[in-house]
């Protein structure tokens, strides 16, 4: 009697649930896009381009090295300087950083215009639509009716840019960082539309401004971005996990970029012959199926994903830091 009731007693555990994280759900989404994107690009629009021979590609193996081990001692210091700030501003900064999710506004504040007012914006708006029309009309080239829709615009996030650094630079800084690099973006997602239209033409597919594709304009815009990621990983003191995989991805592109750029000052002529290619590029120097067009859209894009991540996760912290009020 005694053992049926006990057992009849027992409460049976609550089934489990699958808990789905819907942002890296999103990610995997997004990125899966891009990969069967890409994918296609490599295998039925081939990048048409001068290519090294087996034994040509290897000329240059010890400079590649070197890039490799820059951009990895670099690294380490960066980890290890971020993990020293952090272990200082520990105490201070753990109480601040509670938020209930009930509290929080869908989109932060901190990423809102806040000051330039909304008949601005409509205006910029308007101006940027109005310019399609005459561009087309006057046979304007692609990167002078690109500079046309983005004219107004640099004044408003001039202006927003201005109240949000008065406020938090370091925020504001970041947030310059991600738009330059959605720039950067815009570049790359033309120029593989244009290599669609071309059937893989490099030579007619530069992106919108075309005059700076070259690899001293590459090289000093990746290394500026990946420096100025490390500085943000130490700044945030390691609290941001995707800043860390965007300062990742943007290390592998450092070292590509490092290594071009050597090539361009040392051995130009190798470079033009088909070291573009580069490290992992199609008949690069290791190589992989990605001709390079497609490899560095792929390397900017593992960047730029985690970047805008990492970018709404301080802004909600900015939110958190200055008490703004619920809408």
């Amino acid at each position: 009697m005694g053992t049926s009731t006990a057992g009849l007693g027992r409460i049976a555990p609550p089934p489990r649930r699958w808990i789905v994280d819907r942002r890296l759900m999103g990610v995997a989404i997004v990125v899966e896009i891009a990969a069967i994107f890409l994918a296609y690009m490599a295998v039925y629009v081939p990048v048409l381009g001068p290519k090294l021979t087996d034994s040509e590609v290897t000329r240059h193996w010890t400079a590649a090295v070197g890039a490799a081990t820059i951009v990895a001692v670099f690294g380490i210091f960066v980890v290890r300087a971020a993990l020293r700030a952090r272990d200082r501003g520990a105490t201070t900064t753990l109480a601040r950083e509670t938020d209930p999710a009930a509290t929080r506004p869908r989109i932060p504040r901190a990423l809102r215009f806040e000051t330039v007012p909304a008949k601005w914006l409509r205006a910029a708006l308007a101006y940027s639509l109005a310019t399609i029309p005459f561009s087309i009309a006057f046979g304007a080239p692609l990167w002078l009716a690109w500079l046309a829709i983005l004219a107004p615009w640099w004044v408003v996030i001039a202006l927003e840019t201005r109240h949000k650094h008065a406020r938090d630079p370091i925020f504001a800084i970041f947030g310059a960082m991600v738009i330059l690099q959605l720039l950067h973006m815009v570049e790359h997602s033309t120029q593989l539309g244009q290599l669609m239209l071309t059937g893989g033409k490099l030579a007619k597919s530069h992106g919108v401004i075309g005059q700076l594709d070259f690899e001293t304009v590459h090289f000093f815009a990746d290394t500026t971005l990946w420096l100025g990621l490390a500085l943000l990983a130490v700044n945030f003191k390691s609290r941001n996990a995707w800043l860390w995989v965007a300062f990742a991805a943007a290390s592998f592109h450092e070292v590509e970029h490092l290594y071009l750029y050597w090539l361009t000052v040392t051995d130009h002529t190798f470079y033009l012959s088909g070291g573009a290619a580069g490290i992992m590029g199609h008949y690069g120097l290791i190589g992989s199926p990605l001709d390079r067009p497609y490899l560095h859209y792929a390397y900017n894009f593992i960047v730029i994903v985690p970047m805008i991540i990492a970018f709404w996760d301080e802004a909600r912290r900015v939110d958190r830091l200055h008490a703004l009020p619920n809408p």
